[in-house]
């Protein structure tokens, strides 16, 4: 069994690179080519993984001495190498893929998010006018929505299962407000793109600015909410220190992040009727693996509610946030910027593909 895990911590990190290669050439890739590369991502890795390992202290490769934590973190550090280095490797293997190529997808990408920022403006200010425009009590639904489930959960987890959390009701609302934003708008993306047939088949936009513009109304949510959580704060007392400033570069990363899964569903929501009802059912399985009304780290034994938390971005994110404003601790600076990275090379992919794929849009809804 040791062996099996320790190959299956070799294999796994080159067979993710090699997905992301073939995802760049829009699956094009010969079966001899993909042998051929996950050789290469093979080597390239493992002797990256292995010099970090090495400079961590580790000497030597013994399957029977590996401990399970080891492992995972070898897997998590080899996926993160698998992310990146498919860049630089298509950049030098692949004719169709250039760095003048890079660049002008970018320039497309920074020219366009400028164009039509203002329309995703307007438009997310029209739907929140439009949300509460037949209810009697208007705007305040905003709060009242995450301030009830933010009593509904209280009363399970803090009294039915004896949450033993500080501050426990503002620990569980900034983890509704958090994960009810990046659920909504993942979930929201998958029907983006069908959603505004209207739109898209009468004048052209980037299709990614839909996404924005819902993202844009979760986000006025999201900081109504968390003026609650400042309110909260103040009724229970919680001594604030300089470690808030952090929670303005976590909103970012978990902006972030939430846009670049987001572009990508919204990509294959398009050919995939039902993925919607997937989305949906892995969103709730995620939900109670990402702490939103607990501590995942203290709750889920060791090691495995540590290397959750760091795994896990939303996990890292809402914890993050959690000790920031409540605790007075500071988030793992480079952790934050790794999934900050994280973010913006799945923001670079899901643009690359809908710009690549998105004349066919219109033929397919």
């Amino acid at each position: 069994m040791d062996i099996l895990t320790g190959i299956a911590m070799f294999c796994i990190p080159p067979l993710f690179a090699g997905i992301i290669h073939d995802y760049l050439r829009h699956g094009e890739m010969t079966a001899k080519r993909k042998v051929v590369f996950y050789a290469v991502y093979f080597v390239v890795i493992n002797l990256l993984t292995l010099g970090v390992s090495y400079l961590r202290g580790v000497r030597g490769i013994r399957f029977d001495g590996m401990t399970v934590t080891y492992k995972i973190k070898y897997i998590g550090v080899g996926i993160a190498c698998g992310f990146v280095i498919p860049f630089p490797v298509c950049l030098i293997a692949e004719e169709m893929i250039t760095l003048g190529g890079i660049k002008r997808y970018s320039v497309r990408f920074i020219k366009d998010i400028r164009k039509y920022l203002p329309y995703a403006v307007r438009s997310a200010k029209a739907d929140l006018r439009s949300e509460v425009s037949n209810s009697y009590l208007d705007w305040m639904w905003w709060l009242i929505e995450p301030f009830c489930m933010m009593l509904i959960y209280t009363l399970i987890f803090g009294v039915v299962f004896h949450a033993s959390e500080q501050y426990f009701p503002v620990f569980i609302f900034i983890g509704i407000t958090m994960w009810g934003f990046f659920s909504r708008s993942v979930s929201g993306s998958v029907n983006t793109v069908r959603a505004s047939r209207g739109i898209i088949t009468k004048i052209y936009m980037p299709k990614y600015i839909l996404l924005l513009s819902k993202m844009f109304v979760n986000g006025f949510k999201m900081m109504i909410s968390f003026a609650v959580v400042v309110v909260m704060m103040l009724f229970f007392r919680v001594r604030v220190s300089w470690s808030i400033l952090y929670a303005l570069p976590i909103i970012l990363v978990l902006f972030l992040f939430t846009f670049g899964v987001g572009t990508i569903m919204m990509h294959y929501g398009v050919y995939v009727s039902d993925l919607g009802y997937i989305t949906g059912i892995v969103l709730s399985m995620l939900m109670y693996f990402t702490g939103t009304f607990y501590d995942v780290a203290k709750r889920i034994p060791e090691p495995f509610g540590e290397l959750l938390v760091t795994l896990n971005p939303v996990a890292f994110l809402i914890s993050s946030m959690r000790g920031a404003m409540l605790y007075g601790s500071v988030p793992l600076s480079g952790l934050l910027l790794l999934w900050g990275g994280v973010s913006l090379i799945l923001i670079a992919l899901g643009a690359f593909t809908i710009y690549s794929n998105e004349n066919a849009y219109v033929k397919i809804i």
